[in-house]
């Protein structure tokens, strides 16, 4: 099918760039490596889809002929970013052959059909609230580390959203570590309660296209799919079905020795340690709470290392063990200067809270620890 219009690099940049992250790369069909391109009236289309997650995006360009036609996402995103700032013609002919004009360029590359592109599903779901992008991408980036990487057991892939009139709560965990956020007075537009479970890594590009401003998102959801609506982007993914842990009965509740330190010291510290870690042998950090002081040390067969900093702690002294790489991702997740930690045992989970409770806000994160030789 024929399609022609005139735009410039800047619009066609803002139509391909979110588009590409529902492309697939590892895909038998080419036309889920592509994006569909189509025009009507005015509006140019732009959609990737690799039949778990979609973005759609649009935008009003110069029409000479309306028609569609799916173009490879590497090849056309390439060509557009490296024309300089200028007018782009696009015209397709009956056979798929793409014409693209910009400067003093000219390309000519294969397209296909638009019917090899696979039928989307219905953008639009009966269930809906809003919540501004900033939030919900400090909810996604707070929690996505934790999200299993592994299959075995599918549920873990993805990150448990709850939303509970004004208030969401977003959950990630693996069999090591757990990621809460919760956020009260930031749904808007709901008075119902509802579950879902998105898959982690479509949350993760999602997350991408999202900026930190206070400009509200709608998010429409089905049984199958949820769809989130931005001023000129439609992202779509598929749920995750089935019951998700009931995350509530693994953090320990009977914990009886408190600590508060600085995170960027706990940070630093921690990062020192790990210089030595041995990756193969996943070398735990062990860390010493004794009175005021935090001792993290890790003994390879590179050497050894121990690095002191200042804590309160009240409650006995203990020695536990981590994964380095546990014990970071959730420090870098924490937004506090100063943070909480609830311990037990050294076989017992260790917990971080914020030091000082907030109005609206809150997190909770969870570390497995190493048992110690």
């Amino acid at each position: 099918m024929a399609i022609k219009f005139t735009t410039n690099r800047a619009v066609m940049l803002s139509l391909i760039t979110p588009a590409l992250a529902a492309t697939s790369n590892k895909n038998t069909l080419p036309a889920l490596e592509g994006l569909l391109f189509s025009l009507e009236d005015n509006i140019l289309t732009v959609c990737g889809y690799d039949l778990e997650k979609g973005v759609k995006t649009s935008a009003q360009v110069y029409p000479q002929e309306e028609g569609a036609v799916i173009l490879n996402a590497q090849k056309i995103s390439a060509i557009i970013r490296n024309l300089p700032e200028c007018e782009i013609h696009f015209e397709a002919n009956e056979k798929n052959m793409v014409r693209i004009t910009g400067a003093m360029s000219e390309f000519t590359i294969h397209g296909l059909s638009a019917e090899a592109f696979p039928n989307l599903p219905e953008l639009g779901g009966d269930r809906s609230f809003s919540i501004s992008q900033g939030v919900l991408k400090d909810l996604i980036e707070g929690t996505h580390f934790a999200v299993a990487q592994t299959d075995a057991r599918p549920i873990l892939t993805g990150e448990y959203f709850k939303i509970e009139g004004k208030k969401i709560t977003v959950v990630a965990l693996d069999n090591y570590r757990l990621a809460l956020k919760e956020e009260e007075n930031a749904v808007f537009g709901n008075e119902s309660n509802y579950s879902f479970i998105v898959p982690g890594k479509t949350l993760f590009e999602f997350s991408k296209l999202l900026s930190d401003s206070d400009e509200l998102i709608t998010a429409e959801f089905t049984n199958k799919y949820i769809i989130f609506k931005m001023k000129d982007i439609v992202f779509f993914s598929r749920l995750l079905e089935g019951e998700y842990i009931d995350y509530n009965r693994v953090i320990p509740k009977q914990n009886k020795i408190f600590v508060k330190v600085k995170t960027a010291d706990f940070i630093e510290s921690a990062s020192r340690a790990s210089l030595l870690v041995d990756e193969k042998l996943k070398t735990p950090l062990k860390c010493s709470f004794t009175d005021d002081n935090l001792q993290i040390s890790c003994t390879t067969q590179y050497g050894n290392v121990i690095d002191n900093i200042k804590i309160e702690k009240t409650g006995e002294d203990i020695e536990i063990g981590f994964n380095s790489r546990y014990l970071l991702d959730a420090l870098r997740a924490c937004p506090d200067e100063t943070i909480r930690i609830e311990m037990s045992t050294p076989l017992m989970s260790m917990v971080i809270t914020p030091a000082e409770e907030k109005e609206n806000s809150s997190y909770t994160y969870l570390i497995l620890p190493y048992r110690l030789k």
